[in-house]
């Protein structure tokens, strides 16, 4: 009996060389692709032909159907895998939850307090979206985010509650916007910008009424940055809405006017125990307690200051930034990384200790803390804007287009948070970022 070797064997050597050849030509596209970045349509042109090639190769080599389904099933699953893998990554979960249609969204009046964020009158848990407790109302908003307290601002009066359990402490008949609070007194802003109203944190009774409208800052006029009240000890007090330079700096505790000659129309708000205020082509820093002039130092831009640590940075004409000491006024200037060709503090509205400004530097796309000298790349970045930030936490939603290795952009965000973590890449034109929480087309991603 004479055995004839099994058909589809080395009998066939052209079909073998066929397929051999087919390979070689999608392994040459693939390589080529990711030297000219010719984008995506060739790529996966190259690697259908490699794993036609491939697989054209195992139906020759195998020994029944069955087995050559196997083997070619197995050897395309695993050369699609390997070439799609280092394009979009590994597969990713990340914990997300929708926002329900009627809901309110996150915004710039949200905040957060350990695992919850206040959207409008509702605590929802930040890992999963699931209501903790709710005081709704037409108009309801967080008037002042604590650990201790959330005093929520309906649309009769105002709630202060009990963070973990949503239970009522106190009610009072104030209605408003939160602007300033000290841990013991909150100002709210009447929603006519008519009056100024001081509450007891403890008991919600009324301490003291001033008319006039009072706001967060002055910014070539007077400003609230849509964001629950800040931690200070003075608030700005605006007694004529039609004179943008009339404006009072007045104290929590007793609604006494400190400083009655705070010029309202470019730039001014207060920092740690020092008013700042532009003057001219000037910073000035004053006593709050007096209106005592401490300094003046020379900017180029003293109606763009960011932070509010102990250091505050203003933007220069040049590849740098300038750092000045809000004790002393002493100003120093600060040149970025090597390699930088562009310096952007990131909006002008970054009120937390660190600040960072994006960089323009050869190898792509950075953020850059000044005041520490740390640099955080952004993998991949062709191009880069901030999308908002959010005053009262720090996070800073970034929009922009990474480029992978074949040269195909996509458009994509990011959230960043205030001590430097950037998140991983997010599909998407438009994000928004509050306090954690990365939000786009409805879904909500907690990054921390």
């Amino acid at each position: 009996m004479i055995n004839r070797p099994y058909a589809d064997d080395v009998s066939h050597p052209r079909r073998y060389a066929a397929a051999g050849l087919v390979v070689l030509v999608g392994a040459g596209l693939i390589l080529t692709t990711i030297g000219w970045r010719w984008g995506h349509l060739a790529y996966g042109i190259g690697v259908a032909a490699v794993v036609g090639g491939v697989v054209w190769v195992v139906t020759l080599m195998a020994r029944g159907t069955v087995t050559r389904l196997a083997l070619s099933a197995g050897a395309a699953v695993v050369l699609v895998a390997g070439a799609v893998v280092p394009v979009t990554g590994l597969p990713q979960s990340p914990p997300q939850w929708k926002i329900p249609a009627a809901a309110q969204r996150p915004n710039g009046e949200s905040a957060r307090t350990g695992d919850l964020i206040i959207i409008g009158g509702t605590a929802r848990h930040a890992r999963t979206g699931a209501v903790a407790w709710a005081h709704e109302g037409p108009d309801a908003k967080p008037l002042l985010v604590e650990d201790s307290l959330v005093v929520i601002g309906t649309e009769d009066g105002s709630i202060g509650v009990d963070p973990p359990t949503g239970r009522e402490i106190w009610r009072s008949t104030v209605t408003g916007r939160g602007i300033a609070h000290d841990r013991k007194v909150l100002v709210v802003a009447a929603r006519d910008g008519t009056g100024a109203t001081a509450l007891d944190l403890t008991t919600g009774a009324t301490l003291w009424r001033q008319s006039g409208r009072p706001v967060m800052e002055c910014d070539l006029g007077p400003v609230d940055r849509f964001s629950p009240a800040r931690e200070q000890s003075h608030v700005l007090l605006v007694r004529d809405e039609g004179r943008k330079g009339n404006a009072e700096l007045i104290d929590l505790a007793g609604g006494r006017t400190t400083i009655a000659d705070v010029d309202c129309s470019v730039a001014a708000r207060l920092v740690g125990e020092v008013l700042l205020q532009a003057d001219g082509k000037k910073l000035a820093g004053r006593s709050p307690a007096d209106g005592r002039p401490l300094w003046s130092t020379p900017v180029e831009q003293p109606w763009h200051v960011d932070g509010s640590g102990s250091t505050v940075f203003t933007p220069t004409d040049r590849a740098e930034v300038v750092g000045i000491d809000v004790t002393t006024g002493r100003s120093r200037r600060i040149a970025p990384p090597p390699g930088t060709r562009t310096v952007r503090l990131v909006s002008g509205e970054q009120r937390t200790p660190d600040v960072w400004a994006l960089l323009d530097v050869d190898s792509g796309a950075a953020l850059w803390n000044p005041g520490t000298g740390r640099t955080v790349k952004v993998p991949d970045a062709v191009a880069i804007r901030v999308g908002n930030v959010d005053v009262s936490s720090g996070w800073i939603g970034l929009s922009g287009t990474t480029r992978d290795f074949t040269g195909a952009t996509t458009r994509t965000c990011w959230a960043f948070s205030p001590d430097g973590r950037l998140s991983a890449p997010f599909p998407g034109a438009v994000c928004l970022v509050e306090d954690g929480l990365l939000e786009t087309s409805g879904d909500v991603y907690p990054i921390r």
